[in-house]
């Protein structure tokens, strides 16, 4: 999806431990994503939509891909009680946003991709 020349992409996560996954993540800036395959031309102006589903919630937040992780990305979620890394790149993550619910009806529905196209740009406002 692509709002005024930005591309808006969305990371999600369905696990048990995804709250706290999202919190450690964001204290290191990264996240780990197995939907979006992201090559160096492409960090330029590309937004993430971070999101977690929690039974019924929707958590999310807003971040810009900034590259290419260059730490151990295992380190980050060791700090986990739970053993939920998700597989995928780890990309650097400047988070823009605070981790905020965002009602259903604002995030539409989710697939396996994160939030919908039609809906990204709602839930980025």
């Amino acid at each position: 999806m692509t709002l005024i020349g930005i591309t808006v992409r969305s990371c999600s996560r369905k696990t048990s431990c995804v709250l706290e996954n999202m919190f450690l993540g964001m204290e290191e800036r990264a996240v780990r994503d197995g939907c979006n395959h992201l090559s160096t031309n492409k960090f330029d102006a590309c937004l993430a939509i971070v999101i977690c589903r929690i039974g019924a919630k929707t958590f999310a937040n807003l971040g810009q891909f900034v590259g290419i992780y260059r730490g151990d990305a295992q380190q980050i979620w060791d700090n986990s009680d739970n053993d939920c890394l998700s597989e995928g790149e780890t990309y650097e993550l400047n988070p823009l946003t605070c981790i905020h619910g965002v009602p259903d009806e604002v995030c539409g529905p989710i697939e396996n991709e994160g939030v919908h196209e039609d809906h990204r740009a709602t839930v980025v406002h």
